[in-house]
């Protein structure tokens, strides 16, 4: 569910009606927002004298986004194991590719995160996904389709072969990112999730593929981390996000835990950002050259 409407559900949840103002304050959305919503979402809300309430199928659309995002319930991460026996499937890390992979409670965090809001159910797309992490989110309960995009075989064939065993809908994609964009995948995910290689080439390279992959109320959760010594390099990424449009709504510091990773301490922060309309892809069409911090995985 759209972000600004789920807000607006929820000031309205207990029944009331309320000033247009009122809904302003209760929701924390502009009143531009409010506006939209009840416009676009005109089933959902009652108006009557200026005042806003909940129709019945507004309560109902609240009800089920709410168990969706498991609003109010305690995390349960028995499944923790089950992704640990995924994970043990992998060979090595490639490191021709930057992979290095994360803890099993890291996966834990990101499944709890994007379920709590509510973007798995919006058409998530992993950007890359050597960590797994569309598996914990399945593992997780998320119930929903989800994409990973890879060039890894293994990684692929690891994903498709635990989705047909356990019954989720899953989708697995075999693309090179340096290769132009699919028409079919432009402007068609609600969310995205990249932890992109730590190349500054390669990280302009994920972030403009997801610019371009997102909807136009869409979200990118991207992970880069940086030393302590090399503020400049975490700053240079910030600019990419800058320039590329997206805004950034949060930002989650050592949410990352890695199996290596030493030079930037083995963490590296979750940035959650939104689509705007200055939204636009840095780098457009066929790439060259290096995007990996080793080299490229075809030399």
């Amino acid at each position: 569910m759209y972000e600004g409407a789920f807000r607006i559900l929820r000031a309205l949840g207990d029944g009331r009606s309320l000033s247009r103002d009122d809904v302003v304050r209760a929701a924390g959305e502009a009143s531009s927002v409010v506006r939209e919503v009840t416009e676009r979402y005109a089933k959902w809300f009652e108006i009557e004298e200026g005042r806003i309430r909940c129709s019945d199928r507004g309560l109902a659309a609240l009800a089920r986004e709410l168990v969706a995002r498991r609003a109010g319930q305690t995390p349960d991460s028995s499944w923790r194991e089950a992704y640990e026996a995924i994970a043990a499937e992998r060979s090595a890390p490639k490191r021709a590719l930057d992979q290095i992979f994360i803890t099993s409670g890291t996966a834990v965090r990101r499944a709890e995160l994007l379920i709590e809001a509510g973007d798995h159910q919006r058409g998530l797309l992993f950007l890359g996904d050597d960590d797994l992490t569309s598996a914990a989110l399945q593992l997780a309960g998320a119930g929903r389709k989800v994409t990973a995009l890879d060039t890894d075989d293994e990684i692929l064939g690891i994903l498709a072969r635990n989705a047909a065993g356990r019954g989720w809908e899953h989708e697995t994609i075999r693309h090179d990112l340096r290769q132009p964009t699919p028409k079919a995948m432009r402007a068609r995910y609600g969310a995205v999730f990249t932890d992109p290689p730590y190349a500054l080439e390669g990280f302009r390279l994920f972030v403009s593929r997801a610019a371009e992959m997102l909807k136009p109320d869409g979200r990118l959760y991207v992970c880069f981390g940086h030393s302590r010594r090399a503020s400049e390099r975490g700053l240079q990424k910030q600019r990419v996000l800058t320039d590329a449009g997206f805004l950034v709504e949060a930002v989650f510091p050592d949410f990352n835990e890695y199996q290596g990773a030493e030079a930037i301490g083995s963490r590296s922060a979750l940035w959650r950002c939104r689509v705007t309309p200055e939204t636009r892809p840095l780098v457009r069409g066929e790439v060259d050259g290096e995007l990996y911090t080793s080299r490229s995985p075809n030399s």
